[in-house]
C-alpha cells in the first residue's frame, strides 16, 4: 500500500514537472549557485536594456515597449521553459518582421497597439502548436533555405538602419542639379556618420575580444556588455556636444510600469484576419530561431530540452506579454551565449533577475536614456544583424564536391537570399518555405537510383575485399557483373516514385543485352507502400516474359515482411532471396537463372497494371531450354508434361492485394 502511494505521488510529481519544468529544477537548485546567477543576471539585464530600445525602434513601435517586452515574458518562461540558459526578450529578426507587418500603419500609437495584438496572436499560435504537438511542422524549413533567408534578413536590417546611422533621411534627387550638398552634409550628420563608424568598429572589436580565449579581464568584462559601453559613450558624447553638432537622440521616454490591459482589437475578427498571415510567419520564426539558439547551449551544457515545452513556454510568454504592452519576443542567441559564459545555471539568472532589472529601469531610470543617440541604437542593431548572417553555409555548399548540375544547395540559398532582399522579408520566408517543401517532394518523387559495381580485389589475402559493392557513377573503377544489373534505391519506394523506378529497370534491361537477372539492393529502402508493392509484382511478371529474374538482396525488416506476404508463396521470386546479401544474390543468379536466348532481342515491354487476383489466372509459356528459370518460378522441378508454368505456385493463393490492404 505504501509502495503504491509512493508510486502515485512520484507519477503526479513527474506529470507536474512535464507541464511546469520549474517544479523539477527548482527542487534541485543549489543555493551556492545564486551568486553566479545574480552577477550574470545583472549583466544580462544591462545588455537587454540597451537592446530592447534598439529592437523597439526596428519594430516601428514606441521605444518604451522594448523594455516592457522584457519584463513579463522572461518571468513566464521561467515556469514553462526547459533551457537553463535561454534569455527571452526582444530580437532583431522578429522585430524586423513585426516592423514589416505594421509598416503601413501611419501612427506610432496605433503601431504600438497593433504590436501588442500581434504578440497575443503569436503567443496563441505557438501555445496551440505546442499543445497539439505540432513541432514537426517547423522541420519543413530546410537549413539551406533558412540560412539564405536569415542572411538576407540581416542585410535588410542593416540597410534599414542607414537613416539613423547617417543622422537623417537619405537625400534623393532626380538629376545632379537637384542634389543639395548643404542639406546632405550638415555638422550633425557628419558627426553622426563618424560616430556610427567608430561605434561599429568598437562593437566589432569587443565581439572579437569576447570570442578570444585570452584577453585582459577588464576587456573581457567590457565585451560582455558591449552594447551598454556604446550606449554610455553615446550619452556622454551627445550631452557634451554643442547643439549644432548634436546627433538625433531618443529624448524623453515615458517612465512607469504599464497597466495590465486587453490589447485593442483582440476581439475584432477583422483585425485577426488582417494580421493572421504575419502572425503565422512571426510565430514560425520565433520558434525556429529560439529553439536553435537554446538547443545549441543545452547540448554544450549536457542537458535535454523538450520542443513541446518550448512551444508552450514561448506561446504563453508572448500571449501574456501582449497584455502588458510587449512586442513579440524570442530567445536571443547573443544573450544566451552571455548567460552560458557568465556561469548562469538556471532561469533565475537568465530570465528572472534580468526582468527585475528592467522593472527597476522602467520605474526609476528612464531619464538616463534621454541622450542616447539613435545612431548608437542603429549600430547595436547593425552589429547584431551582421552576427546572424550565415555566410559560412554558402561557403560549405560551394565547396561540396558535386557537379554544377547537382549543386542545387547553392541555388536554393541564393534564391532565398535574393528573394528576401528584393521581394521583402515575408516573401523571402515564403520562398524559403516553398523551396524546402518543393525539394522534399522532388526528392520523394525522384530518389537516386545507383547501379552498383564490385570493387576489385586489391589484397589477395583479404577474403572480403571483393564483396564491396559501390555506385559505379561515383567509383569509376567499380566493375559490374556480366549479365546482372545491381540497383540500389536511396529512399522509400512509394506511390510517387515506383513508376519511375520500374521504368528505369525496364529501360536498363532493354539497353543491356544478355541480362539474366536484376538484383534490387534494399539496404537503403526502409519502406514500401501498397502501390509500390503492386508495381514490383507487375515488374517481376514483365521481366520474366523476357527471361529476366528479379532477385532481392539486403532487404530490410519492414519491406521484407510485406514482400513475404505478397510474393513469398507465389513462386514469382525465390523465397530465400529476401534474406540474401548482394554476393549471395549474384551467386544465385549465376547458378540458378539461365541466360535468355541469344538471338532473341530484348524489347521493353510496358506491363498492364492489374491486381493480384487477375494475375492468378495468367499462364506463361516457358521454354524447355530454360529449366533453371522454370525451377525459379515453380520452386521445384516441373513435370515432364508441364511446359506451361503457373505464375504462382498455388492456384488458390490468398495473398491478394485486397487482403493485404
Amino acid at each position: 500500500m505504501a509502495n503504491g502511494a509512493g508510486a502515485s505521488k512520484s507519477s503526479v510529481s513527474q506529470h507536474v514537472e512535464s507541464i511546469f519544468p520549474i517544479w523539477g529544477w527548482g527542487k534541485r537548485y543549489d543555493r551556492d549557485l545564486i551568486r553566479g546567477d545574480l552577477i550574470g543576471g545583472i549583466t544580462l539585464g544591462l545588455v537587454l536594456a540597451s537592446q530592447s530600445f534598439a529592437h523597439a525602434s526596428l519594430a516601428r513601435a514606441p521605444l518604451i515597449q522594448g523594455p516592457y517586452s522584457c519584463v513579463l515574458p522572461p518571468m513566464i518562461y521561467c515556469l514553462f521553459g526547459t533551457c537553463m540558459h535561454a534569455s527571452v526578450g526582444t530580437g532583431a529578426l522578429v522585430a524586423l518582421l513585426t516592423g514589416e507587418a505594421l509598416k503601413n500603419i501611419p501612427s506610432e500609437a496605433e503601431r504600438g497597439a497593433a504590436c501588442t495584438l500581434l504578440s497575443v496572436m503569436v503567443g496563441t499560435l505557438l501555445a496551440l502548436m505546442g499543445i497539439c504537438r505540432l513541432a514537426f511542422l517547423v522541420r519543413f524549413f530546410s537549413r539551406v533555405a533558412l540560412s539564405g533567408f536569415i542572411t538576407g534578413s540581416g542585410v535588410v536590417i542593416c540597410l534599414s538602419q542607414l537613416q539613423d546611422l547617417t543622422g537623417g533621411p537619405l537625400p534623393t534627387w532626380t538629376t545632379v542639379h537637384d542634389f543639395s550638398w548643404a542639406d546632405a552634409i550638415t555638422p550633425s550628420r557628419v558627426m553622426a556618420t563618424f560616430t556610427s563608424c567608430f561605434m561599429v568598429v568598437v562593437l566589432g572589436w569587443l565581439r572579437k575580444i569576447k570570442e578570444a580565449e585570452v584577453a585582459h579581464p577588464w576587456l573581457k568584462s567590457a565585451s560582455q556588455v558591449k552594447e551598454l559601453v556604446v550606449a554610455g559613450y553615446g550619452i556622454l558624447l551627445c550631452a557634451c556636444l554643442p547643439e549644432e553638432f548634436r546627433m538625433p537622440y531618443i529624448g524623453e521616454v515615458e517612465g512607469g510600469f504599464p497597466s495590465f490591459k486587453v490589447p485593442p482589437g483582440v476581439l475584432s475578427h477583422a483585425k485577426w484576419i488582417e494580421l493572421l498571415p504575419s502572425a503565422v510567419t512571426i510565430a514560425a520564426c520565433v520558434f525556429i530561431s529560439s529553439f536553435a539558439a537554446a538547443k545549441r547551449f543545452a547540448l554544450k551544457a549536457g542537458y535535454t530540452m523538450s520542443a513541446t515545452n518550448e512551444f508552450v513556454a514561448l506561446g504563453v510568454s508572448n500571449f501574456c506579454g501582449g497584455f502588458l504592452g510587449a512586442i513579440p519576443t524570442q530567445v536571443g542567441l547573443s544573450r544566451t551565449a552571455i548567460a552560458y559564459e557568465a556561469g548562469i545555471h538556471s532561469p533565475i539568472g537568465s530570465n528572472l533577475i534580468p526582468a527585475l532589472c528592467i522593472m527597476v529601469l522602467v520605474q526609476c531610470c528612464t531619464g538616463v536614456f534621454y541622450y542616447v543617440p539613435r545612431c548608437a541604437l542603429a549600430c547595436i542593431i547593425v552589429v547584431g544583424s551582421l552576427g546572424i548572417c550565415d555566410w559560412s553555409t554558402l561557403g560549405v555548399l560551394y565547396r561540396t564536391p558535386e557537379t554544377w548540375k547537382q549543386r542545387r544547395g547553392v541555388a536554393i540559398w541564393c534564391i532565398s537570399f535574393l528573394g528576401t532582399i528584393f521581394l521583402g522579408v515575408f516573401s523571402g520566408l515564403l520562398w524559403a518555405t516553398g523551396l524546402s517543401i518543393l525539394m522534399l517532394i522532388k526528392d520523394s518523387a525522384q530518389p537516386r537510383v545507383y547501379e552498383l559495381g564490385r570493387l576489385p580485389q586489391y589484397y589477395e589475402d583479404d577474403p572480403y575485399a571483393s564483396e564491396h559493392w559501390v555506385p559505379s557513377q561515383l567509383y569509376g573503377h567499380a566493375t559490374p557483373e556480366e549479365g546482372i544489373i545491381v540497383l540500389r534505391l536511396e529512399g522509400d519506394l512509394n506511390f510517387a516514385n515506383c513508376e519511375r523506378f520500374t521504368d528505369l529497370v525496364e529501360r536498363k534491361v532493354c539497353q543491356r543485352g544478355g541480362t539474366r537477372a536484376v538484383i534490387f539492393d534494399g539496404c537503403s529502402c526502409p519502406r514500401m507502400d501498397m502501390t509500390a508493392l503492386m508495381n514490383l509484382q507487375d515488374l517481376v511478371v514483365g521481366l520474366r516474359t523476357s527471361g529476366v529474374a528479379l532477385v532481392f538482396a539486403n532487404t530490410l525488416e519492414r519491406p521484407r515482411k510485406r514482400l513475404e506476404k505478397l510474393l513469398g508463396g507465389t513462386g514469382l521470386i525465390p523465397q530465400a532471396s529476401l534474406t540474401f546479401t548482394i554476393d549471395e544474390a549474384v551467386s544465385f543468379s549465376k547458378t540458378q537463372v539461365a541466360p535468355p536466348a541469344p538471338d532473341k532481342p530484348q524489347k521493353r515491354r510496358k506491363v498492364k497494371r492489374t491486381n493480384l487476383g487477375q494475375f492468378q489466372l495468367a499462364r506463361l509459356k516457358v521454354s524447355e531450354s530454360m529449366p533453371a528459370l522454370a525451377q525459379l518460378a515453380g520452386g521445384e522441378s516441373m513435370s515432364s508434361r508441364g511446359s506451361e508454368v503457373s505464375l504462382f505456385s498455388r492456384a488458390n493463393s490468398n495473398h491478394s492485394v485486397a487482403s493485404m490492404a
